[in-house]
């Protein structure tokens, strides 16, 4: 949620955006229509589009993977939901640790690593990497990663700039929110 907030804050300023996290425990379409739902029948007034952000990673072992159709008829189907304009989802491949390799020099920095101890080389294709590489990292420097809030200070001392141009998957997911923003076409249940 952190990372998402300094996006959120860095990319989307003007832009109405509120954040869930649904944990990914159980059901993940369930948790999010639940979402949904609550959020729409609090705000009765408000024309709402989803954006699911979710690792790729975690949906492969899950019992109930994403299913962004079954949760788009399932909104369809029940009118209380009719301010819903869209859902799509916003897919961190294999999970959101991948991204942040994006900008190795900031987290060598972030580890105070001198740069005869650094090898960039390891570390070019961020898709090819996963928390655990991130861990293997920390650990190297005698440090350990946490996933989660624990991650804050690491996560602010990225250059978020650079790994949203890097990441064509975060940075197609801005330009999506950013452009359907005021856009209250393109509606999901036209």
């Amino acid at each position: 949620m952190v990372f998402y907030s300094i996006i959120r804050d860095a990319f989307m300023s003007g832009i109405k955006v509120e954040l869930r996290n649904i944990k990914g425990q159980g059901n993940v379409n369930k948790d999010i229509l639940s979402e949904i739902f609550k959020y729409t029948r609090n705000n009765r007034n408000d024309l709402v589009r989803a954006y699911c952000c979710i690792d790729t990673e975690k949906q492969k072992q899950s019992a109930t993977p994403l299913d962004l159709s079954f949760v788009r008829q399932q909104i369809q189907d029940r009118t209380q939901m009719a301010s819903v304009l869209s859902v799509d989802g916003i897919l961190a491949d294999p999970e959101i640790e991948s991204w942040l390799f994006y900008d190795i020099d900031g987290i060598y920095k972030f580890l105070k690593a001198k740069n005869s101890q650094r090898t960039l080389s390891k570390y070019v294709n961020p898709k090819n990497l996963c928390k655990k590489d991130l861990q293997t990292l920390f650990k190297r420097f005698k440090k350990v990663y946490i996933p989660g809030k624990r991650a804050e200070l690491l996560i602010r001392s990225l250059d978020m700039a650079k790994i949203v141009n890097a990441c064509q998957e975060l940075s197609d997911g801005i330009k999506r929110i950013i452009s359907q923003a005021n856009d209250p076409t393109n509606h999901l249940l036209l």
